[in-house]
């Protein structure tokens, strides 16, 4: 923990200046607040929008994934992690976003968190992941298209300077967790590298 806290505050000032004056408390409890764990305060400081979500907020179990849209163990991972949310209750499942494969990247995480604020970022988000092949232009506008996404209002809030504050502070603050690549998880409070078997995760939940 020493550790983290001395390299999250390397990247905390840039990542500061997304935030306003209200997240920037949430930013020093998530350093001070000794009365919640790390992973559910990172959940504090992320805006609502930027937070796609499956299962009750308040479920025993949390999973958080740090994830990019191109990754290819993100997509293997993804059916097992929706599996587990539909065989139990007691668990929730959060995707944040950290597009570090490319520039493609970073234009889907602004498209899903555009979408959320809409009520449509889970579905979307479930959509990309349940593509075959690879994805392309023609595949996300058919997406768009069945789930009656207002495609206007997708394409004026993506390129909103929120957004783009929202997926910096998401990534900043999996840079500051240890998240180098994807998925990187928090499973509760375990801090898991990497692509994780579905019993593995099942084992680390209580």
């Amino acid at each position: 923990m020493r550790y983290f806290k001395q390299h999250i505050l390397v990247v905390i000032i840039s990542a500061l200046s997304c935030l306003s004056a209200n997240a920037e408390i949430t930013v020093n409890e998530l350093f001070f607040d000794e009365s919640k764990p790390f992973h559910l305060k990172i959940l504090d400081v992320i805006p609502k929008e930027g937070i796609v979500q499956i299962g009750n907020d308040n479920a025993e179990n949390t999973i958080i994934e740090f994830m990019d849209y191109f990754c290819g163990y993100c997509k293997k991972v993804h059916p097992e992690l929706i599996q587990i949310a539909n065989e139990r209750n007691d668990t929730r499942l959060i995707f944040l976003q950290h597009p570090i494969l490319s520039e493609s990247s970073k234009v889907l995480a602004n498209m899903v968190i555009a979408a959320n604020m809409q009520g449509k970022g889970v579905e979307f988000h479930n959509a990309i992941f349940s593509v075959e092949g690879n994805l392309n232009s023609d595949k996300l506008n058919k997406i768009i298209a069945d789930l009656e996404i207002n495609s206007a209002k997708l394409n004026i809030d993506m390129s909103k300077e929120k957004v783009s504050n929202i997926v910096n502070l998401s990534s900043f603050l999996a840079n500051g967790s240890g998240a180098r690549g994807t998925p990187t998880f928090f499973i509760n409070q375990e801090f898991v590298v990497g692509y994780i078997s579905i019993d593995r995760i099942k084992a680390l939940l209580n």
